[in-house]
């Protein structure tokens, strides 16, 4: 057959590849932040009234923050299982002014959506259907967000709830776009297999440029052996990275968590030290947040933050269970313990970078989960990073 070179090939071409630097241009535009620690200095603390509303929307239950630099905006997650209002994320402005919080403004209200795009139904007992959003990150380059639920685990006499977890990837409005399947073994299950209730992805981060995401489990598998108690300081829990583009589970650490630092005058489920977030503060290090507390005695939370280097971990996704063949823990390095501080700590649950001090240091910002409780506070922390 004879071959026809059509006229239009060069241009065609010059297009893609005008396409292609576009795209190229677009990607090298957006740099994720990063920098090194050696310390942190404290600067502020600022509360938001438990009663704060939005949109007529209770603001509470803010289990994640995240900050898009280009646009100098927060997002937070609520943990609100639409209880209150339906499943949501807020958009915020933080001003800061003199090294304080000065203002925090909310701008906008965006619910989640199901991936039938439907709004999450109220939570009930009973009712395999549970949003419980622990964490949030947004994606600049591609204008995306990603969300984890902690699903459900419950077992009553009258009724048992089981709701799967989920890593999910929405629009910035909301909209439903993807989810990552979830490695083997981290399903709930009604045996002692799996994660245990409110365990689940506690902590999200990208690095790499966005092209890697790590996420944390709060708290051991079943098959990992104990959790953390009073005295116990050998709990295991996994801290895995996934490809954000594939959705592939690439690798998981084992990261072990210190003892419940006083011991509890009751026994209660809440009775837990567990990783609350993550933050990756460049391609092989992250920021841990360990926040436990002990029933009975005393009403504040013990937070403390680590310093991780994942260069050189151990890959245990080939292990499925801790207590048969115990790995080598990820080394860490203790940064800051909230304790120093002449305050009320409460349950801090989310970290993210904030913009620049004049003086060109990173901020960090740490927001609390008040559980939409008068008996709580809703705190933000600021921080500036010595680098």
């Amino acid at each position: 057959m004879k071959k026809i070179r059509s006229k239009f090939f060069p241009l065609i071409c010059i297009g893609i590849c005008i396409l292609s630097s576009c795209a190229s241009s677009r990607y090298k535009s957006v740099k994720q932040i990063e920098t090194t620690i050696s310390g942190l200095t404290f600067l502020d603390e600022y509360q938001l009234p438990l009663k704060t509303t939005y949109q007529d929307t209770w603001v509470g239950g803010l289990s994640g923050i995240d900050f898009d630099a280009k646009k100098n905006q927060f997002y937070f997650i609520s943990d609100d299982p639409s209880q209150y209002s339906p499943a949501r994320i807020y958009t915020a402005n933080i001003n800061i002014s003199n090294n304080k919080i000065d203002t925090i403004i909310f701008t906008g209200v965006n619910f989640l959506l199901q991936q039938d795009g439907s709004k999450y139904p109220a939570y009930q007992k009973g009712k395999n259907s549970k949003a419980d959003g622990e964490s949030v990150r947004y994606n600049p380059i591609k204008n995306t967000l990603v969300w984890s639920n902690e699903g459900e685990r419950l077992f009553r006499p009258t009724d048992t709830t089981i709701v799967q977890p989920a890593l999910t990837f929405i629009s910035a409005t909301g909209k439903y776009l993807d989810t990552v399947p979830l490695p083997e073994g981290f399903h709930i299950t009604k045996q002692a297999y799996g994660l245990r209730k409110n365990a689940f992805f506690e902590g999200l981060t990208y690095a790499d440029n966005y092209k890697t995401l790590y996420a944390s489990l709060e708290e051991p598998l079943y098959q990992d052996g104990a959790q953390s108690h009073f005295g116990y300081d050998q709990a295991l829990t996994r801290i895995s990275k996934f490809d954000a583009n594939t959705k592939k589970n690439l690798a998981q650490y084992a990261y072990r968590l210190e003892a419940l630092p006083i011991k509890p005058t009751e026994e209660n489920d809440w009775n837990i030290n567990g990783i609350s977030e993550i933050l990756a503060v460049n391609n092989h290090t992250l920021l841990v947040i360990e926040r436990a507390w002990a029933k009975g005695r005393d009403d504040h939370s013990f937070v403390k933050l680590f310093l991780v280097d994942l260069s050189k971990a151990e890959d245990v996704k080939g292990i499925s269970s801790f207590t048969a063949n115990r790995p080598k823990p990820i080394g860490k390095k203790l940064l800051f313990d909230f304790d120093t501080l002449p305050m009320h700590i409460d349950n801090v649950e989310g970290v993210c970078f904030g913009p620049k001090l004049p003086n060109g240091h990173q901020t960090l910002i740490f927001c609390v989960d008040n559980n939409f409780s008068a008996a709580q506070q809703q705190q933000f922390f600021l921080f500036e990073i010595l680098p």
